[in-house]
This record gives structure tokens, sequence and C-alpha cells, in this order.
């Protein structure tokens, strides 16, 4: 079976070299690479060039972004399932892929492993369980993006949405699974090694915003309004808490409005029940 390994890269030469040789080390004989580079300037370009005889595709020109990227990807891939690996990012051993090739006998649309964050050392995504619902793409991204094998052709029903700038993976998942019904599994197998200093933790406050706008997009009304209610801890009624929350970082002294409003929202909730939703907010 082929299984397309998908890397793309902006400026980050060192990581991408890393990534590089973490694929090329693989005892896997039947993997297809793919390197997307958006026009690098820092040497990024040397590097694939220096690889090239071992790499299925490489390419180093302007794009539109991240997803646009991983969609160009897509179109160059044609093995059975996708792994995107970005740079920086390593598969956690010469072997990893032998070791799983079993786990793919069972044919599921998508088959996810576990994380091993650098520099830290944290194992993710240990307490997801299965089955998933609509709850828990409320509360997080239950599904590790760069341990997750995708069939290739479930991108001929979705397709990471380029409008986005950070969390159009989730989203792709949130259709493919709870949307569509895409089968899946979950395996207690380490695959990859996280650089966790990434685009998504840099930009939390943007992250939320985006989710917000890709609930209100896919899911009715009803069902949307209880995102507050599951994930604030309060029973939304239609008012604009999550206006205000999501919206406020656009404004100068943001921060210490925020802590002020949640302060003083906290001192009404010892009197009123309906306010504890507050308590739920961090103060920062």
């Amino acid at each position: 079976m082929k299984i397309s390994i998908i890397t793309i890269n902006y400026n980050n030469k060192l990581g991408l070299e890393k990534t590089i040789k973490s694929v090329l080390r693989q005892t896997y004989d039947n993997i297809e690479y793919i390197v997307i580079d958006g026009n690098s300037t820092d040497g990024s370009k040397e590097v694939i060039e220096k690889y090239k005889h071992r790499i299925s595709f490489g390419v180093s020109e302007p794009d539109n972004g991240i997803y646009n990227a991983m969609n160009k990807g897509v179109m160059k891939a044609t093995g059975e399932y996708l792994l995107f690996l970005n740079s920086g990012d390593l598969l956690i051993d010469d072997n990893i892929l032998n070791i799983i090739y079993p786990e793919f006998k069972s044919e599921e649309d998508i088959i996810f492993g576990l994380l091993k964050c650098y520099p830290s050392g944290a194992i993710g995504y240990t307490d997801i369980q299965t089955p998933l619902t609509l709850l828990d793409f409320f509360e997080k991204s239950p599904i590790p993006h760069p341990a997750s094998f995708i069939k290739r052709n479930i991108f001929e029903k979705v397709q990471y949405d380029e409008s986005l700038k950070i969390v159009s993976d989730w989203k792709f998942f949130l259709q493919a699974i709870v949307l569509y019904e895409y089968s899946y599994k979950k395996i207690d197998k380490v695959i990859t090694l996280f650089e966790e200093n990434g685009i998504s933790n840099k930009n939390k406050n943007c992250c939320e915003e985006e989710r917000l706008q890709v609930l209100k997009e896919l899911l009715p009304k009803a069902i949307y309004s209880d995102y507050f209610h599951f994930s604030s801890g309060f029973e939304y009624k239609g008012g604009n808490y999550e206006t205000f929350y999501s919206r406020l970082s656009q404004y100068r002294y943001h921060k210490i409005i925020y802590m002020i409003s949640v302060l003083l929202v906290r001192l009404i909730s010892l009197f009123k029940p309906s306010a504890r939703f507050a308590r739920k907010f961090p103060l920062n």
C-alpha cells in the first residue's frame, strides 16, 4: 500500500531538512514523498534541491497560505492514505510505518495515533475516547492532524478551507467525521514528534474566532447555541456573551478590559447563579 507523506514549508530551512531526513530514513518501502514550499527565501529551496533525487515531487512557488499548500499536496498525491508532516515535525521512529502497517488492513477512512510534543516531551491525545461526537469538537481538536492517515478519496468531498488561517484541519475532521460519517480508528501508538511552538499556539485568539466562524457556517442555530452551553459552562439564551469575548481582542487595551470584565462578572456571580459561567474564563 502506498502512503503519501506531504510536507509543507515556508522559511523553515532547518526544520525542513530534519523532516525530510526523518521521512527518508523510514524502512517502509512504499512512500510517495511530496514537498510543497511557499517560495522561501531562507535556503529552503536549496534543501529541496539537495534531496530532489529522493523526493517524489517538490516545488517552491508562491502560495496563499498553509491550507492552499496542503491542497496542492493533495492534488499531487497518489497514495491510498495521506499523512501531513509539516516542516519541523518528525516521525517518531525509523520503523514506525512498518510497525503500524497492520492497522491499515481494517481500511478505516481515517487512522490516527498519538503525538509526542517537543521540547516538553508530553504525549498528546492520550485522553481521546472513541466514538467521537460533536461535543468532542466543541471542546477541543480531538484528532492530531500530524499523526493522522487520511484516505485520499475523502478529499474528493472535503478539502481544506483556504479562507481560514489556523483551524481548517479541525474543520476538515469535523466535516469528515461528524457531518459525512467517514469511518475512523484511534491507535495507541506515538507516530509523530510534534514541534509545539507552532502557529496555532501563537494565535489562540484567532483560533477561537475561526472556530466560531466555522460552527456558525456548518451547524443549525440550535446546535450552535449548545457550543456556549458546553464550552463556557452556562446556558446560552441568545445573549451577547460570545460576541463580547470573541471580539474583544480587536480593541486596544483588550487584555486590561478583559480582566476587569471577568472580575466584575465573577463578583456578580456570587449573587446571581446565571452569571457563574464567568468563572470558566481565565484571567489572562
